[in-house]
C-alpha cells in the first residue's frame, strides 16, 4: 500500500501537482495561483481572468495557454519565479 502511495504522488509530481502558490509580479498587477492539481489561475489587477493547465519539470514551469502551446517560466528559489519577457513574480506569503 505504501508503493502504491508513493507511485501516486510521484506521477503527481510529474504533472504539476504538488507545486502551489500564489506568485505575483513586482508591480503588483499579475498574480498566478498555482494549485496542486495542476491548474493556475492568472489574474490581473485582482480579477481573475483565466485557467490554464502547467507541469512542472525541475526548475520549469510550463503554463499550457493553447493546445500545443506553453508560457515558460523558470522557478528560480522557492519565492521567485521569471516569465517571459522577464517578469519577476514573488510568492505571497
Amino acid at each position: 500500500m505504501k508503493h502504491l502511495a508513493f507511485l501516486f504522488l510521484f506521477w503527481l509530481s510529474a504533472c504539476g501537482g504538488g507545486f502551489s502558490g500564489e506568485y505575483r509580479a513586482l508591480e503588483g498587477a499579475i498574480s498566478l495561483d498555482f494549485r496542486s492539481d495542476g491548474r493556475v489561475s492568472q489574474s490581473m489587477i485582482g480579477n481573475r481572468f483565466a485557467e490554464f493547465d502547467f507541469e512542472k519539470t525541475g526548475d520549469e514551469i510550463k503554463i499550457y495557454v493553447a493546445p500545443g502551446l506553453a508560457q515558460v517560466y523558470r522557478l528560480q528559489s522557492d519565492d521567485v519565479l521569471i516569465g517571459p519577457g522577464g517578469i519577476t513574480l514573488v510568492r505571497r506569503r
